[in-house]
């Protein structure tokens, strides 16, 4: 039997996941008591950063036709235009915002990998992207690809404003 890859899916899906590696190198060295402290400025915390892109993971799944069964609050706590809070007590740990972010990360790369190559030409013009990109696979690399990493640089930032070293 052979196997076809679906060169579109690979396209996104291996530099989604290997975003998880700079998760890691960003996260692994934070203090867990300091994982959703904002140091006294605006800048979004590590639990929110990765719960948003978590969030917008399984958003991008359903935008594709697929289901995705979100906590309850998720969206009225990661949504775009929700701040990002000050009160630590309404995120989850940081060992389980890695964790799902993994999850959604691998959740997503799983989906697109078993999407029809064509699914990904189709227009996007019945998303919120209109106008910004043509096709859904140009929406998919942005949401799980650019997305994130836009916000693993307010990370970078973030570890500075923590009296933290760049990570490596």
């Amino acid at each position: 039997m052979t196997t076809t890859t679906n060169t579109t899916a690979s396209f996104i899906t291996e530099p989604a996941l290997f975003v998880q590696n700079l998760v890691h190198m960003l996260c692994d060295d934070i203090d867990a008591d300091h994982f959703a402290d904002r140091f006294g400025t605006t800048i979004n915390h590590p639990a929110f950063v990765l719960g948003h892109t978590a969030y917008y993971a399984g958003v991008c799944i359903e935008m594709l036709g697929g289901t995705v069964t979100f906590d309850d609050g998720e969206a009225e706590l990661y949504q775009h235009g929700v701040e990002c809070l000050d009160d630590g007590s309404k995120y989850p740990d940081k060992a389980t915002c890695i964790a799902r972010f993994e999850s959604r990360c691998q959740d997503a790369a799983e989906f697109l990998t078993a999407c029809d190559a064509s699914l990904f030409e189709q227009s996007a013009k019945d998303t919120p992207f209109v106008g910004r990109f043509e096709t859904l696979g140009a929406v998919a690399s942005f949401m799980l690809v650019g997305h994130p990493c836009f916000h693993l640089g307010q990370l970078s930032a973030w570890r500075r404003i923590a009296g933290m070293s760049s990570a490596s």
